[in-house]
């Protein structure tokens, strides 16, 4: 658990670190490096052979186990702040994620109108694709199901408050997740997460992951189409959504993206430094135990 945790802090330092530094926007190179920061703290603490005296020793380039060791106050050291942490973790993963998720698949539902249903349809892969309208005043659009069988889920307040254009947009939006496999790395990582869920680096790794996701589906909704019509609608959530969300700051970031008022994509990474820069963390972080 600690050595986890230890190597996650170290990716999402120095990758964090060096995104600003280069002043990297949202896009590709910010996508894979959040990516590795989830994946690389899962191998390199695995590597055999690190956990003896004489490793520990003289060998590694720190000891955790001394930091840990160190005593705070009336008996509590350092390693029971740590342990503090990973269970806050796990609290605020159930609560944030896994409780809603839950809550998501108990949605009261009735068929969607003909029309909506064809609109999601002529989609591509979206044949098959189950619309269902929930009874909610609130302006709710998601999907859930796996690629093969995706359902579409609209509130009556979506339906009274946005324009048949915002509606396809936001459409296709969520059609972008179920495409050139976005769906199948998200849950990989998720379930990479899921074995970190002590872990609050991973935690922020994969909500920057999303949003990021979240970012590149919404430049595929708009390709070829008004911008506006998509901006309007994730405006439209925004201002009848309730202010303690979280997600609000991911939702204006959107909006700021898709009105041009925020660079995407415009500085893009050779996919050999990004190779470079994993490699030389995956040869560093063993010797951090």
């Amino acid at each position: 658990m600690w050595q986890v945790i230890l190597h996650s802090f170290v990716c999402s330092v120095v990758f964090y670190g060096w995104t600003r530094w280069l002043g990297l926007p949202s896009g590709r190179t910010r996508r894979h490096l959040l990516a590795a920061a989830l994946v690389l703290p899962m191998l390199t603490a695995l590597v055999p052979g690190r956990s003896g005296i004489e490793f520990r020793g003289s060998m590694a380039w720190f000891d955790g186990g001394r930091v840990l060791s160190l005593p705070l106050y009336a008996g509590v050291h350092l390693n029971h702040v740590v342990v503090a942490i990973g269970l806050l973790s796990v609290v605020a993963t159930v609560w944030q994620e896994f409780l809603p998720a839950l809550r998501h698949t108990r949605l009261e539902t009735e068929d969607a109108p003909a029309e909506l249903v064809r609109r999601a349809r002529v989609l591509p892969g979206w044949s098959a694709c189950r619309v269902v309208v929930t009874p909610s005043d609130e302006i709710l659009i998601a999907t859930d199901g796996p690629p093969w069988s995706p359902r579409a889920i609209f509130s009556r307040g979506s339906l009274e408050h946005l324009q048949s254009d915002q509606i396809d947009a936001v459409l296709r939006h969520e059609n972008a997740h179920r495409r050139n496999g976005r769906w199948w790395v998200v849950h990989l990582l998720f379930a990479l997460r899921t074995i970190q869920i002590f872990n609050p680096f991973a935690l922020w790794c994969f909500r920057e992951y999303c949003v990021e996701v979240e970012i590149l589906c919404d430049a595929d909704a708009v390709a070829g189409y008004d911008n506006r019509s998509l901006a309007t609608a994730l405006l439209a959530v925004y201002e009848t959504a309730d202010p303690r969300d979280g997600s609000l700051g991911a939702l204006r970031k959107r909006v700021d993206l898709l009105l041009g008022r925020r660079p995407y994509d415009t500085l893009i990474l050779n996919p050999a430094v990004e190779l470079l820069a994993i490699s030389l963390l995956s040869v560093t972080l063993p010797w951090l135990v």
